[in-house]
């Protein structure tokens, strides 16, 4: 049996154990998974629009509207699988395509292991979407194709205007490639410059054609605004830093803390390698990102990507490290050790620390669907917040 089919069966595997029971309990537990199907059915029952929140998702929206309307939330949950595929197979195709080798399909295995990744992949969100039109815009911005990278990236911000960290990271990436080995003049990086400006230009019309319906539906730019508040400097460092850890969990962050000096001297590449430029500015500016808006664990997915592609570069030739991660992260969707807990969760000024130990993200949010299977129909506030409150981190 070869490589490829080993991980075609341990894929096959994991969906039956993991993803299918996710996928038919229901829609998940995200705050605005109720305002979607609302705003998905708008546009394939009646032809109108009124985004899900703040500015909307246009492209995610459609899809889940059209797919409910024909299987409803159990296909709207497959969709999310499979674009989780698509994203964990470009990903690979991205690495291998860049030179990462023995790491690449550990690095992939290690997003795809993440609970937060598990959860978002199994549930009727824009999350994994995003990232994997973003993915395919960076292959086919490295294949030459640059139209085709605007409209996916374009696609990227209609499913979350975040994409922009990640878009920034690959036009950068590809701006400041260096000539090539073998190149007699400055041909291919003229070509590289072009290719830059015209993904670049097709992305921002492309933006701007998707959120025409929600200008329309606000009759303006009110449509742009958010009720985010935010808290002093300390207060939104701290939550985004405790999220952080969160992400993948304290043993792990503590084996991450031991790989940084083989990070830090990845970064160094930065001249040479493209993933490291892109996944560089990707993080930074996505983190930068969350500190501002320190909220939901899948708004970390972005960091979550760029870290998986730092790591592939820094640890190619040591993939022990990595599938140490992959183990750890595969008990963390069971088992969650916490050593910070906030003094309001979501809105938290402070905290204190004390180890306490409870059911992993992924086995909570199962149960959370078992208890509330009917939050996503409901119309009021308390209906919905039941499910999110039941499934976020520090809550239940």
């Amino acid at each position: 049996m070869d490589e490829s089919a080993r991980w075609l069966i341990g894929a096959a595997v994991f969906v039956v154990i993991v993803a299918l029971p996710l996928i038919v309990s229901g829609p998940g537990n995200d705050l605005d998974v109720a305002n979607v199907f609302r705003s998905g059915r708008s546009i394939a029952r009646h032809f109108s629009y009124v985004p899900s929140r703040a500015p909307g998702a246009p492209v995610h929206e459609a899809i889940a509207g059209v797919l409910d309307l024909v299987g409803g939330p159990v296909l709207t949950n497959l969709a999310s699988l499979v674009a989780a595929g698509v994203l964990l197979y470009c990903l690979d195709v991205l690495l291998r395509q860049e030179g990462v080798r023995a790491g690449g399909r550990w690095a992939v295995a290690l997003v795809a292991v993440n609970p937060w990744f598990v959860i978002a992949a199994t549930s009727t969100a824009d999350y994994v979407f995003a990232l994997a039109f973003v993915v395919g815009a960076a292959l086919a911005l490295r294949g030459g194709r640059p139209v085709i990278a605007g409209i996916l990236a374009a696609a990227s911000m209609g499913c979350r205007v975040g994409s922009a960290a990640l878009i920034a990271g690959i036009l950068v990436a590809e701006l400041t490639q260096p000539r090539s080995w073998g190149e007699v003049d400055d041909s291919g990086t003229a070509r590289r410059r072009r290719n830059v400006l015209v993904a670049g230009i097709i992305t921002v019309l492309g933006t701007a054609l998707v959120f025409v319906p929600a200008f329309l539906s606000a009759g303006g730019l009110s449509f742009t605004q958010n009720d985010f508040s935010t808290s002093g400097p300390i207060a939104q460092l701290g939550r985004a830093a405790v999220k952080d850890l969160t992400l993948f969990g304290v043993a792990t962050t503590v084996v991450l803390i031991l790989i940084v000096p083989a990070l830090w001297a990845a970064l160094k590449t930065w001249r040479t390698s493209w993933l490291v430029r892109f996944a560089g500015v990707g993080f930074v500016l996505s983190q930068l990102l969350f500190i501002r808006f320190p909220w939901k664990m899948a708004h970390l997915l972005p960091c979550l990507l760029c870290l998986a592609i730092l790591l592939a570069v820094a640890l190619d030739t040591k993939p022990i490290a990595l599938m140490v991660l992959v183990a750890l992260q595969l008990a963390f969707c069971v088992v969650r050790i916490d050593v910070v807990q906030p003094n309001n969760p979501n809105e938290a000024t402070g905290g204190r620390a004390g180890v306490t130990v409870g059911w992993g993200p992924v086995v909570q949010d199962f149960n959370c669907r078992r208890e509330h299977p009917d939050a996503y129909r409901g119309r009021q506030k308390v209906e919905v917040e039941a499910a999110w409150d039941c499934a976020k981190p520090f809550g239940g």
